[in-house]
């Protein structure tokens, strides 16, 4: 397996309301070589300021978080800081509002991890 370069790696940031989500995603995006996750938070309360000061190259949002809905998340990250959002959610129903609200791509949990990998690159290279 070939490791990375620094100039390969793919920055994430993950934001969901599940901390055994948040750690498990992060040990299976790491293990690929090429990503690092930034950061990661259950809420949405003072993610804008987070997500400018450690400028990740992708988010992965989840719909639903503690304190606010995801959706209105996305809409600030889009318009604010334009960091390609990738949604993820058990709830099938809000894709195309997510997509219509400027996320690059939308994904149910559960899906193929490979599918995942590969939004997130792809996500990535448009920033």
């Amino acid at each position: 397996m070939e490791i990375a370069t620094e100039r390969q790696v793919i920055r994430v940031f993950l934001v969901d309301d599940n901390r055994f989500f948040l750690e498990g995603l992060t040990l299976l995006l790491e293990r690929q070589g090429d990503f690092k996750v930034v950061g990661v938070s259950p809420r949405g309360k003072g993610l804008l300021r987070r997500l400018a000061r450690v400028r990740p190259d992708v988010v992965l949002l989840d719909v639903c978080l503690e304190d606010i809905n995801g959706l209105t998340v996305l809409q600030g990250i889009v318009r604010e800081l334009r960091t390609p959002v990738v949604m993820i959610s058990v709830y099938e129903e809000y894709k195309e509002q997510a997509l219509k609200s400027g996320a690059f791509a939308y994904l149910v949990k559960g899906g193929d991890p490979l599918e995942l990998y590969q939004v997130l690159r792809e996500a990535a290279r448009r920033k």
